[in-house]
């Protein structure tokens, strides 16, 4: 585990989709965008084994509907477009548990 930040700048994509962060190979830290918090991150649970179909007769088990086998269970994390500027918005990601940087990604959500 090692500390580290990242800083860089991006422009706003255009659209009104709404935004997100996919955090999906970073480990535990802080996320900022603009001066503005968006959050502590961190990866919550990772479910391990394989990922089957869903079957929920009989008895509960949780392994009985896994989705999402080996990725986190917080992966996105919100982007208020009231805090972005056209261009040069500026993104700062403390880290925490280490992680790989190259691989944050700005995403629009659609339902």
């Amino acid at each position: 585990m090692s500390e580290f930040h990242v800083e860089t700048t991006f422009d706003a994509p255009e659209g009104s989709d709404p935004l997100a962060i996919d955090m999906i190979n970073m480990g535990k830290g802080e996320i900022w965008i603009n001066g503005q918090s968006i959050g502590r991150h961190w990866p919550g649970y990772i479910a391990k084994g394989s990922c089957g179909e869903c079957n929920y007769a009989g008895t509960f088990s949780e392994k009985k509907c896994q989705r999402g086998c080996d990725q986190p269970s917080q992966r996105w994390y919100h982007l208020p477009r009231s805090w972005l500027k056209s261009s040069g918005n500026l993104l700062v990601v403390f880290e925490e548990w280490g992680g790989d940087p190259t691989q944050i990604s700005l995403v629009k959500r659609t339902a």
